[in-house]
């Protein structure tokens, strides 16, 4: 038996219960009468009881107050037409064209900087930002991770680092603006955009700040025009941190991925893995592309230990020697070798220049 069957019995409780009985002396009551229940059954009837005699708080609903009349649906989608259209042209200004003089030049494509770990190679990076600042012709670009960031629940790192999270921004600072360098492009790292927060982005601040041509926190596509000459073909690059792909066999994968699917892009950057290396095709589309994944300057990786990724000693930057007079496929020659590049710029300039 359940509290529902005693529907029909409810008088009886409910007299038993007016004589002051408690629910062993009603069950003791109803086996008398032939009904065979448990007190705890009665207890649960005697809750209903309770509530259905409980008597209800009376509450009286006074008129509406006046309120405004929702917007008019044309209004809201006016409204909404512009919030799109500023939305819609910000976005697009990951995509830009900048003009350049016709002459031969090289782009640096800094890998992962890490500026304030102590596994960067900080000699490395201080050798490569002098001679990029002492060769002409040399322009410099970051595809993120500029320094570790570490914020939130990563914030503990820095107990394992010599640098304090506002060193490595003193050092990122230093790097766009102090060190010498024509900064052109830079895109988020990862760890960059950790910092990030509804309307918040650091390294935008940074950038401009610190004159940088043309930043994006996920992707920039650049297409570099030369200056009075509508008769050389513009070169279209696109920067990212990283591009989805992975390939046992190639670090590239990704980024030769997004050359073949993109069908316009000569040059495609990026970094991340700590892992470098270039792809160099003509593609079915009759470009040819230049697919580069660049190192970067941590050399001693904990993480990358850890985790059984082997480690690499070279590529950290890849210096990208563009001759825009050239014809394919010697329009851009890769160098990872810096110093080789940094001259071969120069006696090309010279060469031009005659």
């Amino acid at each position: 038996m359940n509290a529902g069957d005693l529907i029909e019995h409810y008088d009886i409780i409910r007299d038993l219960r007016a004589e002051g009985y408690g629910r062993v002396r009603i069950a003791a009551a109803l086996k008398q009468r032939g009904i065979h229940v448990a007190p705890h059954l009665i207890q649960t009837v005697i809750y209903q009881m309770e509530r259905e005699d409980r008597i209800p708080v009376k509450v009286e609903r006074g008129p509406l107050d006046a309120v405004a009349e929702d917007e008019p649906i044309e209004e809201w989608l006016s409204r909404r037409a512009a919030v799109s259209r500023r939305k819609i042209a910000k976005h697009a200004k990951s995509a830009r064209t900048i003009t350049l003089p016709p002459e031969p030049i090289a782009i640096a494509v800094m890998g992962d900087p890490h500026m304030d770990n102590d596994g960067c190679d900080y000699t490395a990076l201080l050798d490569d930002v002098a001679l990029f600042r002492d060769t002409p012709g040399v322009l410099v670009s970051c595809v993120g991770d500029v320094h570790d960031n570490w914020i939130g629940r990563l914030a503990r790192c820095y107990a394992n680092s010599s640098a304090t999270a506002s060193e490595g921004w003193r050092a990122s600072r230093w790097l766009l603006q102090d060190a010498g360098l024509q900064f052109l492009a830079i895109v988020g790292g990862n760890h960059d955009a950790w910092a990030h927060g509804p309307g918040i982005d650091p390294l935008k601040w940074l950038s401009d700040e610190c004159g940088v041509t043309a930043y994006d926190a996920d992707e920039l596509r650049l297409t570099l025009a030369w200056k009075d000459r509508p008769d050389l073909e513009p070169l279209v690059w696109i920067l990212r941190h990283d591009f989805p792909g992975r390939s046992l066999y190639h670090p590239t994968h990704g980024v030769h991925r997004e050359a073949i699917f993109d069908g316009k892009a000569h040059l495609l950057t990026a970094g991340h893995i700590h892992q470098w290396g270039t792809l160099v095709t003509e593609q079915r589309h009759g470009r040819v592309t230049h697919a580069v994944r660049v190192r970067g300057y941590k050399r001693a990786d904990a993480y990358a230990r850890q985790r059984g990724f082997y480690e690499q000693r070279h590529g950290r930057t890849c210096l990208v020697v563009i001759d825009p007079l050239a014809e394919e496929p010697g329009r851009l020659q890769t160098w990872w070798d810096l110093p080789a590049g940094c001259a071969h710029l120069t006696r090309l300039r010279a060469s031009r220049a005659v």
